[in-house]
């Protein structure tokens, strides 16, 4: 009997072991997409790369724009958990 409680407490530690070093980590990786107006800050040859009102910098990769213009555009909202806020 009581060993039938170790080995069930033990299952449980271990499947929470389990969801806390493969599961969780993976949520991560989903991207949250986010469609925002953004304002351009630098266009090159690999894209544009945009500030979003709150001051992250997100590259939203090719597009049509100048720096200093208003464009609309989807990109993971996760990454201001990423990355620090854009400072000129």
């Amino acid at each position: 009997m009581k060993n039938e409680k170790q080995i069930i407490a033990g299952a449980i530690a271990a499947a929470i072991i389990v969801m806390a070093v493969v599961v969780f980590p993976f949520w991560n990786l989903i991207p949250n997409n986010v469609t925002e107006t953004v304002k351009v800050v630098l266009v090159d040859e690999s894209g544009c790369t945009a500030e979003t009102h709150d001051g992250f910098d997100v590259k939203i990769g090719p597009c049509n724009a100048k720096a200093g213009d208003s464009i609309t555009t989807s990109f993971d909202g996760k990454i201001r958990d990423r990355h620090k806020p854009f400072t000129p």
